[in-house]
């Protein structure tokens, strides 16, 4: 089965709510500003897989529970994933993703800016509207950790000797907080916020997901085919991204390896045979094989949190999602 079609499985049980979930996005460009309807369309037209509210509205059906109230907490999540990402091609400067053209490249950084601001802004006044303290709690707890993460971020750029421990703080933060916050949440709607053993149990069943998520994403930029990724290859890499195959690369390579290694790191551009070798030398050090296991233990540790709950649809389902996140190739 290929990854398209296994994340169309797994949101195969919430298919009708995710149509609502567009529904109500697209309302959000009905504006009677040109260019913001001009701008939104093109966000809405080039967005992803949804697996973010998906993770929510399964989350929430384990309880049998999906209200309007899901509905509204997933079209916010899917604002706020889409806000962050195009403030973060505007700091990276990219002007592609998943090989579309991104806000900033069609427009400016100042439109980036304004787009990400104005989502940001809805997903907001959708919770007051429909009176959603504590969603609203959690989403700011996580723009917060989302800022957090792209200040680490800027903090580690270009530092070879980044420690694994902080490079996880910093995916945590940047990408893993909102997944988290859609599983917690997905855990609390239907009247169970109360619960909060539970919302912090899928809260960290979120996080790891989400940081094996982003392990794996981290490995693209070494191995992936840039027409599938969409972004030249060791584009994170010329930007001062170091991630987990390096950083497991430098720690576990021989003297010799290791002064090549940060060498060739170090540059911003590289010949194709400078890449190969770059590559040779994370492999010869184990990097991507760490890579992938650290990936895999996370994947484990979120399907025993998963565990207690009762079987069906929508836990197979996660238990999927959590392949989706390790197995994917782009």
């Amino acid at each position: 089965m290929t990854v398209d079609h296994r994340i169309a499985a797994l949101q195969r049980p919430v298919r009708r709510p995710l149509e609502q979930v567009q529904r109500r996005l697209e309302g959000l460009f009905k504006t009677p500003i040109p260019i913001l309807n001009q701008v939104g369309g093109h966000v809405l037209a080039t967005r992803g897989k949804k697996f973010r509210p998906t993770l929510l509205l399964l989350t929430s059906q384990l309880r049998g529970t999906m209200g309007p109230e899901a509905i509204t907490c997933a079209t916010v999540v899917e604002l706020v994933h889409a806000a962050a990402l195009i403030h973060d091609d505007s700091v990276d400067r990219s002007t592609l993703r998943r090989g579309l053209p991104t806000v900033n490249g069609l427009w400016t950084d100042e439109m980036a800016i304004i787009m990400g601001d104005y989502l940001y802004a809805q997903s907001m006044s959708l919770l007051v509207e429909n009176g959603q303290l504590v969603p609203m709690d959690i989403m700011a707890r996580v723009v917060a950790d989302m800022a957090c993460g792209e200040a680490m971020e800027f903090q580690h750029a270009f530092n070879l000797d980044v420690k694994e421990a902080d490079y996880e703080e910093l995916i945590r933060a940047k990408t893993a907080s909102l997944i988290g916050a859609s599983s917690e949440i997905g855990a609390g709607v239907g009247g169970h916020w109360k619960d909060k053993a539970r919302r912090a149990r899928f809260q960290q069943f979120g996080e790891k997901v989400g940081v094996a998520f982003q392990i794996i994403d981290d490995l693209f930029d070494y191995l992936s085919d840039s027409d599938v990724t969409g972004k030249p290859v060791g584009h994170d890499l010329a930007e001062g991204k170091v991630t987990l195959p390096l950083i497991a690369a430098l720690r576990q390579a021989t003297e010799a390896d290791r002064k090549k290694l940060r060498a060739l790191a170090g540059r911003k551009r590289w010949t194709k045979a400078q890449w190969g070798s770059l590559n040779a030398l994370i492999e010869r050090a184990g990097g991507f094989h760490y890579a992938r296991e650290r990936a895999a233990t996370l994947a484990a540790e979120s399907r025993a949190l998963l565990a207690r709950e009762r079987a069906g649809a929508a836990r197979r389902a996660l238990d999927a999602a959590i392949d989706y996140a390790i197995q994917r190739d782009h």
